[in-house]
Parts: structure tokens; sequence; C-alpha cells
């Protein structure tokens, strides 16, 4: 469900400085006009528009024909085609309302169009024309909130992604620098963070070079698509890593007894190679079946050839979450300790979970029909898919007691070091800096590091360090719990 956000958000930005460069015709105030907005600003979406609008118009008559006489008491305004929606007989005295049209980028179809019929049993005439008249004016996508809301959306995004790149990017050294920190958990962090990093600056080059280039957009080049081709790629294999963590975690704490079998290539080849097959199916029927310019439109049902394979794997995802968290409390059951705070460790270690699976797309995929909750809505999803990367780097980073020993136990050493060469160059002074500082190394360096970010070294090492590969692990109960408060 992240990229049908991302794709509504995209289309947004793309309408929004479309309009701030060239200006979309603006819709009719006196009169519904069946002509559409000038073809050469986006020619392919206002061909599909047109042809929306000609299917509208014979579905109209058609219903028109087939629907009986009006059946109510007194005067009603009769069913029309106003040049862009169908209204059924309506009674005198009321204002009905429907749905604004989709057919082209400035239109809103969140909004309503009203239309009234008067006392008498005729359609309003607007008093400057005199000509039947609708209320469109709602239908404008660039009034001045929405072009505010549109704003703080893309900046949003812009700063979301930037802080996301800066701090996966920390996150990605300290697990490569930091040798002690390798094992096979480890490895696939490394990888989702590399997807969640690409992602990211697809995004950011997306939104930075094609969406405010009207130009660019209009002459359709090759690379424009061979970037929405990319960035389909990274967004789905962002997922399936998620999946490649969600069954890593499954199988060490549901299915423990197979840690040992664990064969990392397997990962590799769901997360990076089966996303491959749905994008290049998406790019060649996208190619044959809707190409509009640079890919941008969302008004096909061919990008469910990507959605669906991402959401199963946010719903297995689910599932697993549910069958970890199913463990865990009979885990507490056996223990006969079921006091508050271990539930509260519990419900800690699934909430921890919760932005690695990417579990928040499946519980509110839905946009609510309000206006108020909808902006709500976009905001807080905004802010956790552009976000998710720093949350992520976060929680299994920098929040990670391992990390932190390892880095303190560094800086110790670096302190030390330097308090040595300090001391060498001023050799009368006593230095006591020195000694506290070789005392904290040495302390960091025999200390005992109570979370392990590999939960704890294989029972059977020679077996685990075979042709190089990454060494196994067994999750026991106990550092779950300990785990949950990293």
């Amino acid at each position: 469900m992240r990229t049908k956000v991302k794709f509504t958000f995209t289309r947004w930005c793309f309408v929004f400085f479309l309009f701030l460069n060239h200006p979309t015709p603006v819709l009719p105030a006196i009169e519904n006009d069946t002509l559409p907005p000038a073809l050469e600003s986006e020619p392919y979406l206002y061909l599909m528009g047109r042809r929306k609008m000609i299917d509208a118009q014979l579905k109209c008559y058609n219903r028109m024909q087939e629907l009986p006489p009006y059946q109510g008491q007194g005067l009603f305004c009769n069913r029309t085609w106003d040049g862009w929606l169908c209204w059924d007989d309506t009674p005198a005295g009321v204002v009905t309302e429907q749905q604004c049209p989709d057919y082209f980028p400035d239109f809103d179809p969140i909004e309503k169009v009203t239309k009234y019929c008067d006392e008498n049993g005729i359609w309003y005439k607007h008093p400057e024309h005199n000509e039947t008249w609708s209320n469109y004016s709602m239908c404008n996508a660039f009034t001045p909130d929405k072009v505010k809301n549109a704003y703080v959306l893309y900046y949003l995004a812009m700063v979301g992604h930037s802080v996301s790149i800066f701090t996966l990017s920390g996150s990605l050294g300290i697990f490569t620098f930091y040798k002690n920190l390798g094992c096979q958990r480890v490895t696939l962090h490394k990888h989702m963070f590399l997807t969640y990093i690409l992602n990211s600056i697809i995004i950011i080059i997306h939104l930075v070079e094609v969406v405010p280039n009207p130009e660019l957009v209009r002459r359709d080049p090759l690379g424009c698509k061979v970037l929405h081709f990319f960035h389909q790629y990274m967004t789905a294999c962002n997922y399936f890593w998620m999946l490649c963590e969600g069954i890593y975690l499954h199988t060490m704490i549901v299915v423990a007894m197979f840690a040992k079998e664990q064969q990392l290539r397997w990962y590799y080849l769901l997360g990076w190679g089966f996303p491959l097959v749905p994008t290049t199916i998406h790019a060649i029927s996208r190619a044959l079946y809707f190409n509009d310019n640079c890919w941008l439109s969302v008004e096909t049902y061919l990008l469910y050839i990507i959605h669906g394979p991402v959401m199963a794997a946010l719903v297995v995802n689910f599932f697993f979450l549910l069958n970890i968290v199913r463990v865990l409390v009979k885990k507490m059951r056996e223990t006969q300790e079921a006091d508050p705070h271990m539930y509260l460790k519990a419900v800690r270690a699934t909430l921890i979970l919760v932005p690695l699976l990417g579990i928040q797309f499946v519980v509110f995929p839905w946009r609510p029909s309000n206006q108020v909750l909808g902006k709500i809505y976009d905001y807080l999803m905004h802010s956790l898919i552009h976000f998710q990367g720093f949350f992520v780097a976060m929680i299994y980073c920098f929040y990670n007691n391992e990390v932190q020993a390892t880095l303190k136990r560094h800086w110790a050493q670096i302190k030390y070091q330097w308090e040595q060469r300090r001391e060498s160059r001023h050799p009368r002074r006593p230095n006591f800096r020195a000694a506290a500082a070789a005392a904290a190394a040495a302390e960091a360096e025999a200390g005992d590091i109570p979370i392990y970010i590999c939960h704890q070294e294989p029972r059977n090492i020679e077996s685990a360090t075979i042709l190089g590969e990454e060494k196994a692990e067994v999750i026991p109960m106990e550092i779950i719990e300990q785990e949950s408060c990293a």
C-alpha cells in the first residue's frame, strides 16, 4: 500500500508544478464546456480523459433511456447530461451532488459537484448567461489550500528521504566497518538498508528533475521511463527484503530447530531477483497498453502487476508478526512469570518489529473520505513512508546496545591514543585523563555487553563458518526479552 500512496503523491506534485509553470485551464464558472483542455500539456493523459468523457456520455444517454419515468410527486427536473456528468430526475427545490470526474489531472475526484433544481422544476441557470449551470468550482485541484498542502507534502518527502539516506548510510557504514557486529541477521539488515538508500535517491532525483519539469515530461525521453522502472524495482526490492527479514525472524524464533540450515543465497534471490519479474512485466505492459508520458499516471490497473506481489509480501509479514507474538506470549506463560512488566516487554518488542516488517501499510491501507481525517491520514502515512528509513536505522542500529557499546569502546580507544600522543609531547605533566581513558578502554574491551545484535554464538562454530558463511544464530527467550528493551 505504501506504493499507492507514493504514486498518488507523485501525481499531486506533478500536476502542482505543471500548474505553476503552465497554468491549466480553469474549470468553467458559467457553463460546462465539453471540449478538453489543451492537449499539448500532456497529450496521452488528456487523450485518455477525452475517451473517459465520451464513454461517460454514452453511458449517460443509455441510462436515461433505460430508467423508468419519474415516479415521485410534484415538479421535478428532467434527467440530463451537462457536458461532464450525468444527472438523474431530481425533485424541485433539491440540491443534488456527486463526485467530481477524474478526466484530467487538474480535476480533484475527492470533491463534490452540485446542481440545483429550483422550485419550478427547472435546472438552475446562471443569471449572467441564462444557461444551465452546474457548480464545478470545488473540483479545481489547485485551490490555495490544496497548493499549500502539496507544498508541505513535497518538502516532507524531500526532508524525509534526505534524513533517511544520511542515517541509513551511517548505519550501513557501522555494520560494514565493525566486523564484530557481523552475522546473518546483520547481513540482511545491510541489504535492506541498501534498498532504502537507493530507493530514496531515486525518489529525490524524480522529485527534483522530473516533477517540476513539464518540458521534460512533454518530450517524454526514454531516460524518464528508465528512472521510473528503477523506482518501481527498488520499491519492490524494499518490500521483499522486509519479507526476508520477516522470514528470518520467524525461522529464528518460531522454527528455531531449522536455524542451522539457513542459506542466505535464497534470501538474495528473493530480495534482489524476484522483484525483477513483476517490474519487467509492468514495464512491457505499460509500454504496450498505457504508454503515458514518463509513466506518471496512476490511472491504470497495470500497477497491480507490482502492487499485487508487494501486498502479498506485506500480508505474509503480517501473519509472521502475529505468529511471533503468539510464541512470545506462550513462552511467557510457560515461565509462569506473567507479570505486567513482561507483557510490556512483549508489546515493546512487537512495536519494534512493526516498522521493520512494514505492517502499518496493511493495518491502515485505506484513506478516509472525510476531508479532515483524510488530511491527517496523508500527513501520518507520508511521515511513516518518507521517514521509515530513518526509523529503521535508529531502531536497528543506533538504539542497539551492542552497537552503542562498540562505538563507546572505539571512542575510548581514540581518546586513549590521543591522550598518549599528547603525553608524549608534554612528558613532565601528569595526565590523569590518559589513565582514565586507558581504564575506560580496558573496561570496554573486557566488559560484558548485555545485548547481542546476533543474539548468541552458534552452538557448532565449525559448521557455521564453512565456505565463509555468516554465523548462524539461535534466539533464546531470554535474549528476546532483553532485545525488547534495546
